[in-house]
């Protein structure tokens, strides 16, 4: 972090802040958004403006009640926009705001993904960091803040969330001495928080879980799986797709599973696709190929193609992933 001592004298030497997240936000981008709003706002007496997500993602709407007055725009002129978690300009969900208003504004992007490039003015990339919220509680370290129960749990559900609860291959010993911190300082119940993200089902994502299960299929000796939620199926039980995060994840209890994509039919030919894998198999590349990105286990892409075909294309990369994977095991082993 030394390297970036720029960073934190702008931060400390400025007054008013844009801080903006990612299009569909996830638990990583909202709580890195709030813990360094709430920061900049409360301890450091700046102006701050969190302009997106307009509409607060229902599984984190128990972070919404932090964002106490972010949400209004501040007056006076802004010395930075602050870009956390998105490794391309076009990932970056302006909300209310027009982008071309703030070509003139001086960019801070923080981030940890592999993709991408730097196109910030001053740039902070950790592809190590198992969540830009390990990043932002490292960065609030070093401005002396202090980790209130608001940060804490912002953070904390930023980090478990980004990990897989803990159980992705980028959970590292790291993440686990944080979120240990943020427990003791912040006074956080983790038991609370993982209530809140996991075990509060809306009845809409109830029924997407029973479309994507009813659909799923295996290949390769069930070592792929695919989950679907079909326009007919999503339309006939009346859900969205907006209310769907995690629900790939659930193809990972079946023994043996080494990769699993979710398929959204947006349209008719509009496909979008998560991505898990386990251990050491990167899936990265195969999102990258489609415009996506992410991490070596979890990404995301959008295939503008109908559902069969997307659904096709998929599994041929995915096959050659595998094989590809195996092959260097049995090198490696030899």
């Amino acid at each position: 972090m030394n390297r970036n001592n720029k960073i934190i004298q702008t931060i400390r030497n400025g007054n008013g802040f844009i801080i903006l997240g990612h299009v569909n936000p996830d638990g990583d981008s909202v709580g890195s958004m709030l813990a360094l709003a709430l920061y900049l706002k409360k301890e450091a007496g700046k102006r701050v403006f969190l302009p997106a997500p307009v509409e607060w993602p229902g599984r984190y709407r128990f972070l919404e009640k932090h964002r106490d007055g972010t949400g209004t725009p501040p007056t006076g002129d802004i010395d930075a926009l602050i870009i956390l978690d998105c490794s391309t300009p076009d990932r970056i969900d302006w909300g209310t705001l027009t982008p071309d208003d703030f070509d003139s504004i001086p960019r801070i992007v923080i981030d940890h993904h592999v993709e991408g490039f730097p196109f910030g003015d001053l740039n902070w990339i950790n592809a190590g960091a198992s969540a830009v919220g390990e990043m932002v509680y490292e960065m609030l370290t070093l401005l002396g803040a202090e980790i209130t129960p608001p940060i804490a749990e912002a953070l904390y559900s930023a980090i478990i969330t980004d990990t897989g609860r803990f159980t992705f291959a980028n959970t590292s010993a790291r993440a686990l001495e944080i979120c240990s911190n943020l427990i003791r300082r912040g006074g956080i119940e983790p038991s609370v928080i993982a209530k809140q993200l996991y075990f509060n089902f809306s009845e809409e994502y109830f029924r997407n879980i029973g479309i994507a299960l009813y659909n799923s299929r295996t290949y390769c000796d069930a070592k792929i799986v695919f989950l679907t939620l079909d326009n007919a199926s999503v339309r006939s039980f009346s859900t969205s797709f907006e209310d769907t995060e995690g629900i790939v994840d659930l193809a990972l209890n079946l023994r043996g599973v080494e990769l699993a994509a979710l398929f959204k039919e947006i349209d008719e030919n509009v496909t979008n696709v998560s991505l898990r894998s386990r251990g050491n198999i990167d899936i990265t590349p195969v999102a990258a190929e489609f415009g996506g990105g992410g991490h070596r286990n979890a990404a995301g892409c959008t295939l503008n193609m109908p559902l069969s075909l997307a659904q096709n294309t998929l599994l041929e990369r995915l096959e050659k992933l595998l094989d590809k994977t195996k092959r260097k095991v049995d090198i490696d082993t030899v």
